[in-house]
């Protein structure tokens, strides 16, 4: 509907087609739907950050564990195959489709905020004394943020499943960059894969903290930090607006 002024303003009087309708606003009602909503996004999201700080902190656990002492068979099985995947994303579905929906989106937003926050972790921690390890961080630092670079627009797009299926099944990180958009595991598996030239002469302490499959290891932890404080912040949320 329009005003007085408006009315008499020829072209936005010619424009005025269709119908109008007066709405009553009632505060309350507002504020019983953004409880509504508070409620359930606490009801659905804080189970998924759970499950997801809680596989990260598993994987963590498994790539700092030392070997077993065990038969030369059962330790390549039991223990050296599940580390060849600790720090990817390999892992069953679960639940529900809605479930593994809001998943993968509660994942590839905690990944891009971790990515962030260990970039700066790394920038702010301390170095060893010999130059190798300073410069060993230092290009850590810069392969990061540039891998952060490539996979953050990825993850805010999000994967395109029609265009994947119809690629096949594929081996862990051969088809990330066939599209446009990527998961959260597209990213955990990329950078523990791919190993860059630059630590190729790195000292065994220092691939230790910076190599990408350590790096993975370190993506994970701070993103399992990260679903905590998201939970933190529901459950505050709702407590705050009952």
């Amino acid at each position: 509907r329009l005003s007085a002024q408006q009315q008499r303003n020829p072209y936005l009087a010619a424009q005025a087609v269709g119908r109008s309708y007066e709405e009553n606003i009632l505060p309350s009602k507002i504020s019983q739907t953004l409880r509504t909503v508070a409620r359930s996004l606490e009801t659905e999201w804080v189970p998924v950050l759970f499950e997801i700080a809680e596989e990260d902190r598993k994987r963590v656990q498994l790539y700092n564990a030392p070997p077993q002492i065990q038969t030369a068979a059962a330790a390549y099985q039991a223990f050296w195959c599940e580390r060849q995947v600790v720090a990817g994303g390999e892992g069953d579905d679960q639940g529900t489709p809605l479930h593994a929906l809001n998943e993968r989106i509660v994942a590839r937003f905690c990944t891009r905020v971790a990515l962030d926050e260990l970039i700066d972790e790394l920038q702010g921690s301390p170095a060893d004394d010999s130059a190798e390890d300073e410069e060993a961080k230092r290009a850590a630092v810069e392969w990061l943020r540039d891998f952060a670079n490539e996979w953050e627009p990825k993850l805010k797009r999000g994967p395109d499943d029609n265009k994947r299926r119809s690629f096949g099944v594929a081996p862990p990180g051969h088809w990330q960059r066939l599209c446009d958009g990527a998961d959260a595991d597209d990213v955990t598996e990329a950078m523990w894969q791919e190993l860059p030239p630059l630590f190729a002469y790195a000292s065994d302490d220092a691939m230790r903290l910076y190599s990408p499959e350590a790096l993975a290891a370190r993506l994970r932890r701070v993103r399992a930090s990260v679903c905590d404080e998201l939970i933190g912040d529901l459950q505050a949320t709702v407590l705050s607006m009952s």
